[in-house]
């Protein structure tokens, strides 16, 4: 599957709310976790007038904690012209690149990231470059996307596995399958952390397009077996088991159904089913059996022409929804 300038950004801005969700390494100590979540002033709290905000200076997380998140743009803008190149102007730039993203305002963002990265101490650069290189990426500037990039993804730290990825995908955007490969397969190999899911759904995907169908099914039996409740996993499953599990009628005679759930309650059968479905069993479907009170609703997620492929079936499902699954005939 190619993906487009658009498509693209949707997987920027994923990732952009991703590395504020996940990210250890956020705000300082006092702040708000992202703009998102910024309070309210107590109700006795009285508004700060301009010269009382002359005589005692605000600190950023006074300034995040007493300021509606949809009007926070201007006073951190201010924030960080007033603290000129000190730290905590590299701080209010970061916090300020993150509220540009959060509204899908991705230049601006990357002009603020930029800022945060030339201002804030060397440690705290990386997460910086980081984010800009995500901001380069949704506007599919590629080549600036993997300029920022390189610089988190060559040295070790926390943000090298995001930064790694992240590349990859500005490589895949620029026509570069080869160049996005190399670098998912170096991912990989190390510690991938979080990002082993989408590492090995997107290396997939590549060597199906390259035409290598072995190594293909390889990567997604490892996603499928080493993080069976990924988002990535369920994507998987559906290429995998869609193929291999029939509708009833396709193969009634000699097929194997395999069962993981029956009930009496039919809304849960019908609740089971659905999460089925969600979670990569596009057949999933509720088979009854009786009449009124006396009526079992099962839970079916396909019915398939051999045992090894009703049995890998099973097991997937009892991994991805933890349920007991059986085989049955049709």
């Amino acid at each position: 599957m190619k993906y487009g300038a658009a498509a693209w950004r949707h997987v920027a801005a994923f990732c952009f709310l991703l590395l504020a969700v996940g990210s250890g390494t956020a705000a300082p100590a006092g702040t708000a976790r992202t703009p998102s979540v910024a309070t309210a002033p107590p109700p006795t709290a009285k508004p700060r007038t301009p010269s009382a905000m002359a005589a005692a200076p605000m600190s950023l997380g006074a300034l995040l904690a007493t300021t509606p998140a949809d009007s926070l743009i201007g006073p951190l803008r201010r924030y960080e012209t007033d603290r000129s190149m000190a730290a905590a102007a590299g701080e209010a730039a970061l916090t300020l690149g993150r509220l540009h993203a959060a509204r899908g305002e991705y230049r601006p963002a990357a002009e603020a990231f930029a800022r945060a990265a030339a201002r804030l101490d060397p440690a705290r650069k990386p997460e910086a470059r980081l984010w800009l290189g995500f901001a380069w990426l949704a506007l599919g500037a590629t080549d600036q996307a993997r300029a920022a990039l390189d610089e988190v993804a060559s040295v070790p730290g926390p943000h090298r596995a995001a930064a790694r990825l992240a590349l990859a995908q500005a490589w895949d955007a620029a026509r570069r399958p080869d160049r996005a490969a190399a670098v998912l397969e170096g991912l990989l190999a190390d510690d991938p952390g979080e990002a082993a899911p989408a590492a090995l759904d997107r290396l997939a995907t590549l060597d199906d397009d390259a035409g290598h169908a072995d190594r293909a099914r390889r990567l997604r039996e490892r996603l499928l077996r080493d993080f069976p409740r990924s988002i990535e996993a369920a994507a998987a499953r559906r290429a995998v088991f869609s193929a291999a599990a029939a509708r009833p009628d396709e193969r009634r005679v000699g097929g194997i159904a395999v069962v993981i759930g029956s009930f009496l309650d039919e809304a849960r059968a019908r609740s089971l089913a659905s999460a089925a479905r969600s979670a990569g069993f596009s057949g999933a479907t509720v088979v009854s059996q009786g009449q009124g009170l006396a009526a079992v609703h099962s839970v079916r997620i396909g019915v398939f022409a051999t045992a090894a492929e009703a049995h890998r079936a099973a097991d997937q499902a009892e991994k991805a929804l933890g349920v007991s699954a059986e085989l049955t005939r049709p």
